[in-house]
């Protein structure tokens, strides 16, 4: 049976009855004395008339009177409740709504124990109570939508914990988590529109509420108006954010367009989530593939000094989980997850996100907080989103500087031709008997093909043609490097087998395993006419009689630098009149055509022979007109070099 309630009725019917006798008596005495009326019928109906006007009035004066005087707490509730129904269409603001609603709960039940969770991410957190914070649990987990709505099948209602601890195994591990003085504690879920916002707990002292129906009718009301409102409210928070979050946006991408500054773009959008996400520490950390680790390059919150010292190895904690799958990660409470690899001691919850460019991960974005569940779904999709702008941050700086080593690299180069250049022959020297044609054509922008072709006294002429292995830079220092040595050695040694064992010592002592060059040196005597020579496993050089028979100039031993202390072989032959000798790398004869076929030494030859006539300047020119248009192609994909010797006279 309701005794207050029931008390409370015949107080106010009681107070009601006799403020309206004595308001009736008072009016009826005071109009027959005033108006002297005869008839005291009429005084009486008048009386009723009046008094009948003014009965809402009385009424609730009479209610106020004995809410006020005998039953405080009822009259201060009902005052707290028609405030805060004013406050609930005040603001649109969600952090304000939440801080009001806190506020009701304090100044109404002061006398309670109370607590309010809210569903923030994944969990429920506690974002006030009357209990000391610290004996309640800060996060707890409810059954699912669908589960809770077999719970409470109508509309919200007050009911004891202990009634629904069997109903669920969540809602049994709440209640076990309660202290003490929560056994029966009362639990009413705030259910908006759209679904489970949170849920209230009432300590035992709350029954004294539910005795009233009038008061259980009102805080159902404001509770259940108070979830929509959250609803509305966080949906209109979201939008401004939303708004806020395209403007931020579209801010980063014109900076992205105006500069490839790396680090002030990166500044500019770490510093643009903490408009929209608040958090205590942030960075940006990149992949070093060479370091198996997370290099930092943007930072706000951290010891920067201990970042320095710490390795962030790919595979250790949050960041190497999140670079392995490739997926985003929210930790609402860090000492909770074994893999957290601690970098701040004050940091309770994390939200990482990886930087990728499509499957590949560049690094990871991370913010941390000091709260514990701070982050939610809506923040990491925000994340998400200005992580695909860092990303494109990152990759047009990486092109950018990619571009400019190039284009460094290529102004070198072309200086590094030119002193290659400047090492070879440009014309051939002056010989009588001797019309001399050659070139170089490297397949980049300096080349590996070295040729030689100068006089050694009155009477002799050097040659000397080489290939050495490789392409490119690398390829163009090491043919720099058999170029000094075989002029360094030409100033003491002639003989041409002890060149060429020297420069083979030299080669192999002074470059990497793997390195070595193809070489072919000899020197004519035109007093004798003899041409002596040696081959380091060069092409061989042809020599092509006045007859039509060919000689092929392969007498000498293995390529350059690949053995040390070697022993080479020397032949002569005699150069008489009318006889060519073409010289080649394999850059001549491994030009290949559409169907993957060799130019070759056959069709060399058969060029060769068949215009013979004509002078070396002239049959250079044909060759290269025949090699084009074998392969195709205006470029070769290898270094062409050609000397053509004839014995005029």
């Amino acid at each position: 049976m309701k005794v207050r309630p029931n008390l409370k009725k015949l107080l106010r019917v009681s107070f009601t009855s006799l403020i309206y006798s004595l308001f009736f008596l008072g009016l009826f005495f005071a109009i027959d004395y005033l108006f002297d009326v005869k008839f005291p019928f009429i005084a009486f109906l008048i009386s009723v008339t009046i008094a009948l006007f003014f009965h809402d009035e009385i009424t609730w004066q009479v209610r106020h009177f004995i809410d006020r005087n005998f039953y405080r707490r009822i009259f201060r509730i009902n005052q707290s409740i028609d405030t805060f129904n004013v406050e609930l269409n005040s603001t649109l603001d969600f952090q304000i709504i939440i801080d009001k609603f806190t506020h009701f709960l304090k100044n109404s039940f002061l006398q309670n124990d109370w607590a309010f969770y809210y569903c923030w991410g994944e969990d429920y957190e506690l974002f006030g109570t009357s209990i000391k914070p610290d004996l309640l649990p800060s996060l707890v987990s409810l059954p699912s939508a669908q589960e809770m709505d077999l719970i409470y099948p109508t509309v919200s209602d007050f009911q004891f914990l202990r009634k629904l601890r069997d109903k669920h195994s969540l809602l049994e591990e709440l209640a076990n988590r309660l202290p003490s003085g929560l056994e029966q504690a009362y639990f009413f879920p705030l259910k908006s529109y759209k679904g489970y916002l949170g849920f209230l707990l009432f300590g035992p002292e709350f029954d004294y509420y539910l005795h009233f129906d009038s008061i259980r009718q009102k805080l159902l009301r404001i509770f259940n108006k108070t979830a929509d409102v959250f609803e509305n409210d966080f949906l209109y928070s979201e939008v401004k954010r939303k708004s806020l979050q395209n403007y931020l946006l579209v801010q980063i991408g014109k900076q992205i367009s105006a500069t490839l500054d790396l680090s002030e773009v990166l500044e500019t959008i770490i510093d643009s989530i903490k408009q929209l996400v608040t958090y205590d520490a942030g960075g940006i950390f990149l992949v070093d593939e060479e370091k198996s680790a997370l290099k930092r390059m943007i930072t706000r919150g951290y010891d920067n000094q201990l970042l320095e010292k710490l390795t962030l190895k790919l595979d250790l904690g949050i960041y190497g989980l999140v670079i392995k799958n490739g997926r985003p990660s929210i930790i609402n409470d860090v000492s909770q997850n074994t893999n957290y690899y601690m970098v701040r001691k004050s940091t309770r919850s994390q939200l990482t996100v990886p930087l990728l460019n499509g499957e590949q991960v560049l690094g990871i974005m991370a913010l941390e907080s000091d709260r514990l569940n701070h982050f939610t779904p809506g923040d990491q999709e925000l994340l998400v989103t200005f992580a695909s702008q860092a990303v494109i941050a990152i990759e047009n700086a990486q092109l950018f500087e990619a571009y400019t080593q190039k284009q460094r690299l290529e102004s070198e180069m072309v200086v590094a031709s030119k002193v290659q250049k400047a090492l070879l022959p440009e014309r051939p020297p002056d010989f009588k008997e001797l019309k001399i044609s050659f070139i170089n054509i490297p397949s980049q922008i300096v080349g590996g093909d070295f040729y030689d072709i100068f006089k050694l006294g009155d009477h002799k002429l050097a040659v000397a043609i080489g290939d050495v292995s490789g392409k490119g830079a690398p390829a163009s220092i090491l043919m720099a490097m058999l170029y000094a040595g075989f002029r360094s050695h030409l100033k003491v040694i002639y003989p041409v087998v002890e060149v060429v064992a020297r420069l083979n010592n030299l080669l192999f002592d002074t470059t990497a395993e793997g390195y070595y060059a193809t070489f072919f040196f000899g020197i004519y005597n035109r007093n004798s006419r003899q041409f002596t020579y040696t081959n380091a496993g060069h092409n061989p050089p042809l020599l092509i009689r006045e007859n039509g028979s060919i000689l092929k100039l392969d007498t000498g031993g293995i390529v350059l630098g690949f053995l040390r202390d070697q022993q080479y072989h020397q032949a002569t032959v005699e150069l008489m009149k009318g006889d060519y000798l073409i010289l080649f790398t394999d850059g001549v004869t491994e030009v290949m055509n559409s169907e993957g076929e060799e130019y070759g030494e056959e069709r060399l030859i058969e060029l060769i022979q068949s215009n013979r006539n004509e002078n070396p300047n002239e049959l250079r020119l044909l060759l290269l007109q025949e090699l084009k248009k074998f392969s195709a192609h205006e470029e070769f994909s290898d270094d062409v070099t050609i000397a053509l010797i004839f014995a005029e006279s």
